[in-house]
């Protein structure tokens, strides 16, 4: 799931290299490999246009906003990445207006509100897209047929992935799930994981589970798809419409159940969870809330802690359902005071407080 965006950066500039070269794309595999380790030893000396260039320097934002400031906890730390962060994006954006991964990022940290990173992305949609229309229409070689096979479409993907996940935490839970049903339409196979805001929004909407079935079988590409750098090992990844086994799908069955006051089914569902992350329960306890990534999101794997790290924070708006509300525990303290998951917490921490979240009573069998 999700694209990597050093990789990304990586592989368009091998492209451009191939192309200056004259070098066959597919069969040329010493010139590759010898660019790829160009890009490992010293990435600049690959950079020889502002179209080039504008791309590194997003990727390098993206290396600081998504996989490093989330995991600090200094703030003045913090907020001197981010300002690097922006400087990256200001200078990448100016080099090519038409990179719209760099201007969709920049909004995103300059914007007075989610609402008004929403109404950009929507408002802006129709260019981004014709961009990418223009791209394809303009192929004349081999080398434009490799980037527009797929490298071309994922800023427009990333796009409509980012207007998804924005809309669910807005609250316009319609939109996101008419956002990732236009981005599944175009990518079935689902890189970009647009196919988690889409369940978090059934969630939100109180889809049943005949609604959340219905669909991961129509999107049943997506769920099965194992990536080209997960490809070889031995996992099982969603392939069962009625026995998901991503974090995502099992919280939005397990809060139809809650909220139908069936804690019967939703336990189930929770020791499903803990039988698909074995060792998830501290995660499951402490919810821990990380900022929303900002090139895509980030890069896990199927079955992980890490994905289900990722999972509960993407759920905070289906685990925070009944707080306030004095006669109905909240579903996150339901959750992470189940006995299922006290008794799957490691020693060293079922004794730890975990930190106070607004609701009612302890979850229970």
């Amino acid at each position: 799931m999700a694209f990597d965006p050093v990789e990304e950066d990586s592989l368009r500039l091998i492209l451009e290299a191939l192309r200056r070269e004259g070098k066959d794309p597919v069969r040329d595999v010493d010139f590759i490999r010898s660019c790829a380790e160009a890009y490992r030893t010293d990435a600049s000396q690959l950079v020889r246009t502002d179209r080039d260039r504008s791309f590194h320097l997003t990727a390098q934002a993206a290396e600081l906003l998504d996989y490093q400031v989330p995991f600090m906890q200094d703030e003045a730390h913090i907020q001197e990445l981010e300002a690097r962060a922006e400087g990256l994006l200001s200078e990448a954006a100016s080099l090519d207006e038409a990179n719209w991964d760099a201007r969709r990022m920049l909004v995103a940290l300059q914007a007075a509100s989610n609402d008004a990173y929403v109404e950009y992305l929507l408002e802006h949609a129709p260019r981004v897209e014709a961009a990418l229309a223009a791209t394809v229409e303009a192929e004349r070689d081999e080398y434009d047929r490799e980037f527009c096979d797929d490298l071309a479409q994922r800023p427009y993907l990333r796009w409509l992935a980012a207007t998804a996940a924005q809309a669910v935490i807005a609250g316009r839970y319609r939109l996101a799930l008419e956002t990732a049903e236009t981005c599944l339409a175009l990518a079935p196979t689902d890189a970009v994981g647009v196919r988690h805001s889409g369940m978090l929004a059934l969630g939100k909407l109180e889809a049943g589970p005949a609604e959340i079935f219905a669909w991961r079988r129509r999107h049943e590409a997506a769920y099965r798809f194992l990536p080209a750098w997960m490809q070889g090992r031995k996992l099982s990844v969603g392939c069962d419409a009625e026995h998901p086994d991503d974090a995502w799908s099992i919280l939005a069955l397990m809060s139809g159940a809650y909220r139908s006051c069936d804690y019967e089914v939703a336990t189930d569902w929770l020791r499903q969870l803990l039988s698909v992350y074995r060792e998830g329960a501290a995660a499951l306890h402490f919810q821990a809330e990380f900022p929303e990534a900002l090139f895509c999101r980030p890069r896990v794997e199927p079955g992980s802690l890490d994905e289900l790290v990722l999972a509960v924070s993407e759920c905070t708006p289906l685990l925070q359902e009944g707080l306030g509300t004095p006669d109905n525990a909240g579903f996150a303290v339901w959750v992470a005071t189940h006995e299922l998951v006290r008794g799957a917490l490691p020693a060293e921490l079922a004794q730890t407080p975990m930190p106070p979240i607004a609701g009612g009573e302890e979850g229970g069998a």
